[in-house]
């Protein structure tokens, strides 16, 4: 089956165990590396995160995960890497953009740059290591990454529903998708939930990699059970792609965790009964630190962090058994799944 990519090194995939595959160890947006409240210690942080990812393996044997942080919003090699040595975890790091949301993504220097010069990037940051402040590190990436969503015209005038995909962001996948055919990494994606009140944006970014020539079997599209749509997701999965149940845990735009857990059981349920169990995995999306240090009174926690790492196995779960989706099919989604498409 190859080898995963971690960021401690390359390791068989039968060591990689029940995996989140889509998490953040530190979210940070452009700018806050300037603000006094958000000064941080690498050394206090990575104990922080690395106790609580510890209590997540110790206690119901969370071996690995991926984080999705793109560098314009807090990827830090090294923190990874410390968390990683600290907790016992496994950690796959991403390489990639964030989509051009509001002008946080895709920062102007690589908005300048070719599919080509930017597929090189992404390639360099697989196979040489990651640079940070303009230093390489060794500590490499193991996903591709690619986003889209944001750009909606709906404040303007909801009835135009969401704009195409940016030429920006079009550019990025391009590269995204050379990366993946010189690597044979798999692709994580983001997508953004709101878009899927207008349009499948699942089958809008495959049309696009498929047109660039990426292997849709690896490809992950995330964010598609914030609201749930099972024709949408059955038009995914047909396309031989894979489903990210994220937010697990997390109430991002409705109403209650509860209706929402409810709402992603039973799509999750309906999408194994046809058959599409192989191509579930699941996360939470959560952010372990939010910049690096305490929200200020300007800047509440978010849901994303406040879920318990464990949730998904002592709540989550149960409402799952509860309709037929047992231990079997856990492990197929948290384990063989991931271990399948994270492989190189």
């Amino acid at each position: 089956m190859g080898h995963i990519r971690t960021v401690l090194g390359d390791i068989e995939p039968d060591q990689l165990g029940i995996t989140l595959t889509h998490e953040h160890i530190r979210y940070a947006y452009q700018g806050s590396d300037t603000d006094h409240q958000q000064v941080w210690s690498l050394d206090t942080l990575a104990g922080q995160v690395a106790a609580v990812l510890k209590e997540g393996r110790e206690v119901h044997h969370i071996q690995s995960l991926v984080d999705m942080t793109p560098p314009e919003i807090g990827r830090h090699p090294e923190l990874l890497a410390e968390v990683s040595r600290r907790s016992g975890v496994n950690i796959v790091a991403m390489t990639g953009f964030f989509p051009e949301e509001h002008a946080i993504g895709i920062p102007f220097h690589w908005r300048r740059k070719s599919p080509d010069y930017i597929a090189d990037m992404l390639v360099r940051d697989i196979t040489e290591g990651m640079v940070y402040d303009n230093q390489l590190t060794p500590y490499k990436a193991g996903i591709l990454k690619a986003a889209t969503g944001g750009t909606t015209s709906t404040e303007l005038d909801p009835s135009k529903g969401p704009t195409p995909i940016s030429p920006l962001e079009a550019k990025v996948i391009c590269a995204v998708a050379r990366a993946q055919r010189r690597t044979g990494a798999c692709i994580n994606t983001h997508t953004q939930p709101e878009d899927y009140a207008y349009l499948n944006p699942g089958i809008e970014l495959l049309d696009l990699l498929e047109r660039y020539g990426a292997d849709l079997s690896r490809v992950i599209i995330g964010h598609s059970f914030v609201h749930p749509n099972i024709e949408q997701l059955k038009a995914i999965v047909e396309r031989g792609a894979c489903l990210q149940v994220d937010h697990i845990g997390i109430p991002w735009q409705n109403d209650s965790q509860e209706s929402l857990d409810e709402l992603i059981a039973n799509a999750v349920c309906q999408l194994t009964d046809m058959g599409y169990l192989d191509r579930l995995v699941f996360s939470y999306d959560r952010f372990f630190s939010y910049a690096g240090s305490p929200p200020s009174a300007e800047d509440p926690p978010l849901l994303n962090e406040q879920v318990p790492v464990g949730y998904i196995f002592d709540n989550f779960a149960h409402r799952l058994e509860a309709k037929g989706f047992g231990k079997a099919e856990m492990h197929q989604v948290m384990v063989e799944n991931p271990r399948r498409l994270i492989a190189f």
